[in-house]
């Protein structure tokens, strides 16, 4: 109890909707003492993207 941690979450977007997903931590018994289960509810907001990659090609428009 009144102790602090820090967890960092990473998400990779591939969309430009926002995600929702559930994140569960489920603590360990020790010493027969059980911890609380923590339940988070995490939602995206894509703010800036960027192309993955460009290709460039040359190529005729048109040939007789």
């Amino acid at each position: 109890p009144r102790r602090q941690t820090t967890i960092n979450v990473e998400f990779t977007s591939r969309f430009l909707r926002p995600a929702e997903a559930v994140l569960l931590l489920i603590s360990k018994n020790v010493g027969g003492i059980d911890g609380a289960t923590l339940t988070f509810s995490l939602k995206s907001e894509v703010k800036h993207i960027e192309p993955a990659d460009t290709l460039k090609c040359k190529s005729p428009c048109y040939e007789l």
